[in-house]
C-alpha cells in the first residue's frame, strides 16, 4: 500500500522534526483563513492541516487508523481511489474546521473519519468487495466523534472536521 506508507511517512517525519526544533513544515502546511489564501494562493494549504499533529496520542491515534483503513482501500481499489479520498476528504474536512473554528488545527482526523465512513458504508452496502469494519469499531469511533462534542476531554478536538469527514 504505497500511498498509506507515504502519507504515514510524511505524518511521521513532520511530527519528529517539529519535536527536535524543527518547524518550517508546520509553517509550510499550517492552513490560512480563506482571504488569504485567495490571495496568495496557496492552496496546499487546504490538504496541510492533515499532515501536521501536536502529541504524541495524537498522531499514533491517526496513524493507526489510518494504515489500518487506508490499506484495505488501497489493496481494493487502489492508489488513485485512496488518493481521491485523501484529497477530498483533507479539503472538505479542513475547510469546514477552519471556518468553524479559525486555522489553529491539525491532523489526520477528518479523512481517518472519511476512511471509517467509507469502509463502513462499503462493507455494510457490497459485503462481497471484501472490505469492513466490526461493529464494536464502528461503535467507538461514533462514541469518540460524541465525546468530543461533549468536550469531557482535556483537548481540544476538531469536532467540524471529524463530522464533515464522516458525512
Amino acid at each position: 500500500a504505497p500511498f498509506s506508507a507515504v502519507v504515514l511517512l510524511l505524518c511521521a517525519l513532520i511530527y519528529i522534526l517539529a519535536n527536535i526544533g524543527i518547524t518550517a513544515p508546520y509553517a509550510f502546511l499550517h492552513i490560512q483563513p480563506l482571504s488569504r489564501l485567495i490571495d496568495n494562493g496557496e492552496w496546499w494549504r487546504v490538504l496541510g492541516p492533515a499532515l501536521i499533529h501536536f502529541s504524541l496520542l495524537h498522531i499514533v491515534f491517526n496513524l493507526l487508523w489510518w494504515w489500518s483503513l487506508g490499506k484495505q482501500i488501497e489493496k481494493i481499489f487502489g492508489v488513485s481511489s485512496l488518493l481521491l479520498l485523501f484529497v477530498i476528504s483533507a479539503s472538505v474536512s479542513n475547510l469546514g474546521q477552519l471556518f468553524v473554528s479559525g486555522p489553529n488545527f491539525g491532523g489526520l482526523s477528518g479523512v481517518v473519519y472519511a476512511l471509517v465512513g467509507c469502509v463502513w458504508w462499503l462493507g455494510w452496502l457490497k459485503p462481497n468487495w471484501g472490505i469492513g469494519l466490526p461493529k464494536p469499531i464502528i461503535g467507538f469511533m461514533l462514541v469518540w466523534l460524541l465525546i468530543g462534542f461533549v468536550g469531557i476531554l482535556p483537548v481540544n478536538m476538531a469536532n467540524t472536521a471529524h463530522t464533515v469527514g464522516l458525512i
